[in-house]
């Protein structure tokens, strides 16, 4: 069995794109006929609640990075 899971990566922190919202951070796969790149998210503020998404409604999670000062 192949993967098609390279949008996300395990430990990913992601969150949904629109409609109710939800921000957790990958914790598994999943494959249906009609999905074939789905993610299991669990939830960053229910710790052990977990919601399924195909990749197509999530998106990565970028950390601010520090601004540099310029000298």
């Amino acid at each position: 069995m192949t993967s098609n899971h390279a949008t996300f990566k395990l430990g990913d922190t992601v969150y949904k794109k629109r409609g109710a919202q939800w921000k957790g951070h990958i914790v598994g796969f999943y494959s249906t006929t009609l999905t074939p790149e789905g993610y299991c998210v669990e939830s960053s503020s229910e710790v052990g609640s977990v919601q399924i998404y195909p990749a197509a409604a999530l998106a990565l999670e970028i950390e601010s990075q520090p601004k540099q000062i310029a000298e």
